[in-house]
């Protein structure tokens, strides 16, 4: 009997750890080739089936550009420049990135045990950094996925205030130190 409960208790993890997330503000897409000329591109990546039922928010300054789903990617075109990216779960995370027109550049998402809810893990791959050489195999791998912009705009409105407060919140010497910085020099 052991050994019979143990086996379906296997099964229904591999179940669970290989299953990609979903959500109605997502879709499946075609991958894009690149940044667009005079634009930078970031790919939000959670190569993880782990906690496949939950997405985590992603926002750049106060404009919601998606969800980060398990065993799925989206890419973001964007100006080059200053950019607070912004993911928050149970607790909430920023990357403050200096882009460079025409490259691309690459931040991981991760789930981690959380008190209440999941929290999230916000990587920005640099040079050197143990995904450094993983993000290319990832864009074959994981589903691509794209916003559903009436979707993103709907859910923009219902919590922009509150992200606001977690901007400013993030701005403050205290939480700073859940900003990690992403240069110029990291994007390919």
């Amino acid at each position: 009997m052991k050994n019979y409960l143990r086996i379906v208790l296997f099964v229904i993890l591999i179940l669970i750890v290989g299953c990609a997330g979903s959500s109605q503000y997502m879709v499946k897409t075609t991958p894009i080739g690149g940044p667009s000329p005079g634009k930078a591109l970031v790919y939000f990546m959670r190569p993880s089936g782990f906690g496949f039922a939950i997405n985590f928010q992603i926002w750049d300054n106060d404009d919601f550009i998606g969800l980060s789903q398990a065993k799925s990617y989206f890419a973001y075109q964007c100006d080059p420049g200053r950019h607070l990216f912004i993911g928050i779960a149970e607790n909430k995370r920023g990357v403050e990135a200096d882009l460079e027109a025409e490259k691309s550049y690459y931040i991981i998402t991760q789930v981690r045990m959380g008190g209440w809810r999941a929290r999230m893990a916000f990587i920005p791959v640099t040079r050197g950094s143990e995904f450094w050489d993983k993000v290319e195999a990832y864009k074959t791998e994981l589903n691509s996925i794209a916003p559903k912009e009436e979707e993103l705009a709907k859910w923009e409105a219902k919590k922009k205030a509150k992200t606001q407060q977690i901007i400013s919140f993030l701005e403050t010497a205290e939480g700073s130190k859940y900003v990690i910085p992403l240069g110029k020099e990291d994007g390919r």
